[in-house]
């Protein structure tokens, strides 16, 4: 009889897992929410990605052509941006 643990993929180390962990975010606050939409701007002004939930908050993914990336979370309520959270920069290994 096989073990039915057999079939799990290894876990990576500890120090391999923490060295991962530096080129991952997460964004809990998105957890739950409605997408209404999703757009790609891709022209040179302000090239990024943005998330747009039905309670009319956003989140925006910012794009360099560096390869670092940028996010902040916003409220759209009144037809403003408010900015309610803003992640650090995470730029590729090679730059």
């Amino acid at each position: 009889m096989k073990n039915p643990t057999s079939n799990k993929k290894p876990r990576p180390s500890p120090k391999r897992r923490k060295a991962a962990s530096k080129q991952r975010m997460e964004f809990p606050e998105a957890r739950g929410r409605t997408v209404e939409m999703v757009e790609l701007f891709a022209g040179s002004d302000f090239p990024c990605i943005s998330i747009r939930f039905k309670d009319k908050t956003d989140l925006t993914v910012v794009i360099n052509p560096l390869l670092s990336f940028s996010a902040d979370f916003s409220d759209w309520k009144t037809h403003n941006q408010r900015v309610l959270k803003t992640w650090r920069t995470i730029r590729s290994d090679g730059l």
